[in-house]
C-alpha cells in the first residue's frame, strides 16, 4: 500500500467487515472505534478501498449481484400483480 499522510491502515474490525462486503457496518465500527464523524469515516473507508483493487472489485461484484437480485424480485412481484389485475378484469367482472 502507498503511504498517505492523511490516513493510516484501518483497525481490524472495520477491515474484516469490509472484506465481508458489509460497508455500512464497517463505517459504523470505524466511527465507534476511532470516535470520528461520518464523513471522515467514509473518506477513510473509501481511501482504504481505493488502495486495494481486489477489494474494490469484490465490493462492486457484490453490489451488482444485489442489484440483480432486487431486479429479479421486482420483476416477480410485478408479474404477480399484473396477473392479478388481468384475472380480475377478465373473470370477476
Amino acid at each position: 500500500m502507498r503511504a498517505d499522510p492523511r490516513f493510516k491502515p484501518l483497525p481490524p474490525e472495520p477491515a474484516t467487515l469490509l472484506t465481508e462486503g458489509r460497508l455500512v457496518e464497517a463505517v459504523k465500527a470505524l466511527r465507534a472505534s476511532e470516535d470520528i464523524s461520518l464523513t471522515q469515516a467514509r473518506k477513510w473507508i473509501d481511501w482504504h478501498i481505493s488502495q486495494d483493487p481486489m477489494l474494490e472489485a469484490q465490493l462492486k461484484a457484490q453490489q451488482r449481484a444485489a442489484g440483480r437480485k432486487f431486479f429479479f424480485w421486482f420483476l416477480v412481484v410485478d408479474v404477480i400483480i399484473a396477473a392479478g389485475v388481468i384475472y380480475y378484469l377478465n373473470y370477476l367482472r
